[in-house]
């Protein structure tokens, strides 16, 4: 058991979280302005709060995540909220086979520092999409390492705009825009958090 199936109960009484999903999903919904047929790939969904953020706005999304409480949690929404366009799926992004050009838009909150080789996910992201498709993937600006309680599973404090920028033009991208939608206070410190989006060429 990882330490989110241990958080993921309560994952969701932090303000500070579900505030971050909400500034991440109105920055995507102005920057991608996505269609209600499109298909999505949300993945570290966690407990849905981007994922149900984004919901009403597309056709389907496909909410991935490795930790198996996350997932319960995400599935109890489902089934209490009745929406019938999420579908929740416990799987590592890193290994799961994402098939080629089947998203229309691929997102992730606070996920990338978990990842222990972002350049290869990036290309694995973009042949997943379709021709044209978006990319919106936001995380921690570079950080001293202060930001987690514990810094088990986290492979990056953060990253600076030009490292963004590098992934997702050598996967192959359109760079459309890096730039800051939230600051998070914690510690009596603020930590800004980036939103980087792309587009895979027509």
């Amino acid at each position: 058991m990882n330490r989110f199936d241990l958080l993921a109960k309560t994952w969701d009484e932090k303000p500070r979280r579900v505030e971050n999903a909400k500034k991440i999903g109105e920055a995507i919904l102005k920057k991608v302005a996505p269609s209600g047929d499109w298909r999505v790939l949300d993945f570290g969904a966690g407990s849905g709060l981007l994922t149900f953020y984004l919901q009403p706005h597309v056709g389907w999304i496909d909410a991935v995540d490795n930790s198996k409480g996350m997932v319960e949690v995400l599935k109890e929404k489902v089934q209490k909220t009745g929406v019938k366009n999420v579908n929740p799926i416990l799987g590592d992004i890193e290994n799961l086979d994402l098939g080629e050009e089947k998203y229309d838009l691929v997102v992730s909150s606070m996920t990338l520092h978990h990842i222990r080789d972002p350049k290869r996910l990036f290309e694995k992201l973009f042949k997943s999409l379709k021709r044209g498709g978006y990319i919106a993937i936001a995380d921690l600006q570079k950080e001293d390492g202060t930001f987690h309680d514990t810094n088990e599973g986290v492979y990056h404090f953060g990253f600076h705009k030009e490292e963004l920028e590098n992934f997702l033009r050598g996967a192959g991208f359109e760079v459309l825009e890096i730039s800051v939608v939230n600051l998070i206070r914690k510690n009596g410190r603020e930590y800004p958090v980036l939103l980087a989006t792309g587009r895979k060429p027509l």
